[in-house]
């Protein structure tokens, strides 16, 4: 995931298809797992910033009518 894509991640979720919106949730629930993982050193600011990337895919599938 590049640099641009999780900077402009929010900006970017209204032109995404649902599926590109579903794809960005799988993606960004599976950083915030790794980022909080025993054994992979922890990175609770990482963490932080993957579950708001999550609500705000989330809460853009709800403005669609869509369940996450």
């Amino acid at each position: 995931m590049g640099d641009k894509t999780i900077k402009n991640w929010e900006k970017d979720l209204p032109g995404l298809t649902d599926e590109g919106v579903r794809e960005r949730l799988t993606t960004a629930r599976k950083f915030e797992r790794w980022s909080m993982a025993k054994g992979m050193g922890r990175h609770p600011k990482a963490g932080r910033m993957w579950r708001e990337k999550i609500q705000q895919a989330e809460a853009e599938l709800d403005r669609r009518g869509l369940s996450s």
